[in-house]
């Protein structure tokens, strides 16, 4: 049957939704505003419910804070955050790849998806706009499934077509997403963004996050050739790598000649962007995240930030000291890929102190109290004072070569606290060492 068309403004979340009911809604740009609002403003009526987010932009989850519902996400990003600090939303550290397993066993409960969808395209079909990553999943596990048509919503190609024969209800709005704008990378981050360049070659394909290093390596790859983009996120920058002919996909062995990405987070040009391209596809985790997938592609190179780097290698990209900030995503799915592949590189790249304080991110143990990806994932560190080249490395070596490329004001103190300095031997005095390769 085709769904119900309603009006937003008279639909009873109410009269739909049982007390108990999990619910799980698009991340990020497919947020589904219109249906979150009436969702919070009639939880009180409904009794218990949780709700399973992703990343959050703009303040909208902001009037749920002191109501009855209960949140849970693989992270804490951006404005969830708030959530958290606010005792509203537990962490549930799990690989990003592991999100469509714990949907269909229920261990993310999801009764209701609420689904933000693109006006028709040239098919007459709708999609699912900015975000294709775990809503599939959610769609098809659902006993209620909303889709909320909004006139800003790009149509993008996915990697099939939607059925609305599973939706229940469609409503539709007209209120603009939260457009993100790139950060504007400081001289720490063109620093880095320099370095990486050198590190990628020709025909790489490229995973890469948000932020001010990301935006800043992209924009300093514009000279390479036949790169290839196969990654969770797609942000603005894409948009003039693909004009310079920098992204062609065409050495990519996985589904070559496109760019592929689960979410696209940016502004109006990556909207018009994306609408109707058929050199770009949105696709679910099992093919953005999957290791099968990955294993295909022998040129991977995986970007990822974090918030510190011990001195053995191991990341934290989740809390500042006592507070979760971040999450673990899909920054292990692709480093363990990258690491492996044939031709792969896992870079962690991160300017060397923090902003205004200038307290180090390289630090002897990490003060976050767990490992978002552990230290035999890493190849490289990456700041903006060099290159720790660790694949191959000893213990002792790593820990050298990662303290070097700390800014200069804390070496000293890293070295005193570094518990793998060189030893001492009765009969040959200190270790040699070799010097650390660049």
């Amino acid at each position: 049957m085709p769904p119900q068309r309603a009006d937003l403004e008279t639909v009873r979340l109410a009269t739909l939704l049982r007390p108990g009911d999990g619910v799980v809604w698009g991340q990020a740009l497919a947020t589904p505003a219109g249906l979150v609002r009436r969702l919070i403003d009639e939880a009180g009526r409904i009794g218990h419910l949780s709700a399973f987010i992703g990343v959050a932009l703009g303040d909208a989850l902001d009037a749920a804070i002191g109501t009855g519902l209960a949140f849970s996400s693989f992270g804490a990003m951006h404005a969830a955050r708030r959530l958290h600090k606010a005792g509203m939303l537990d962490v549930i550290p799990m690989l990003y790849s592991a999100v469509p397993k714990a949907l269909a066993a229920g261990r993310i409960p999801c009764d209701v998806a609420l689904v933000q969808l693109s006006p028709p395209g040239p098919d007459g079909s709708h999609s699912l706009g900015f975000c294709n990553d775990f809503l599939p999943y959610a769609i098809a596990g659902a006993r209620l499934v909303i889709g909320e048509v909004n006139s800003h919503v790009p149509w993008t190609r996915m990697d099939r077509p939607l059925d609305l024969s599973r939706f229940d209800i469609i409503v539709e709005s007209d209120e603009a997403p939260p457009w993100q704008t790139a950060p504007v990378p400081g001289a720490a981050e063109e620093a880095i963004a320099a370095r990486l360049a050198a590190l990628i070659d020709d025909g790489a394909t490229l995973q890469y996050g948000i932020g001010a290093v990301p935006t800043a390596m992209l924009r300093a790859l514009s000279s390479h050739r036949d790169l290839g983009i196969h990654s969770g996120l797609l942000t603005d920058e894409l948009v003039e790598l693909v004009r310079q002919g920098a992204v062609t996909n065409a050495r990519k062995e996985v589904l070559p000649g496109r760019t592929i990405g689960g979410v696209a987070i940016g502004s109006p040009r990556l909207r018009d962007f994306l609408h109707d391209n058929p050199a770009v596809e949105l696709h679910p985790i099992a093919t953005t995240h999957g290791a099968g997938t990955l294993s295909r592609l022998s040129r991977l190179v995986a970007v990822n930030s974090a918030l510190e780097v011990d001195i053995h290698g191991q990341i934290n990209a989740e809390m500042l000291g006592s507070r979760y900030v971040g999450g673990i995503g899909g920054q292990l799915d692709y480093m363990h890929a990258a690491a492996a592949a044939e031709r792969g590189l896992s870079v962690i790249a991160l300017p060397s102190t923090t902003r205004p304080s200038g307290a180090s991110r390289i630090v002897p143990a990490l003060s976050g109290h767990c490992v978002t990806t552990c230290r035999s994932a890493v190849d490289v560190v990456v700041t903006e004072h060099g290159v720790a080249d660790l694949r191959g490395r000893s213990q002792e070596q790593r820990a050298r070569d990662i303290i070097a490329i700390a800014d200069p004001a804390h070496r000293d103190a890293l070295e005193r606290a570094n518990p793998l300095r060189p030893r001492v031997h009765a009969a040959t005095g200190p270790t040699e060492r070799g010097a650390p390769r660049r």
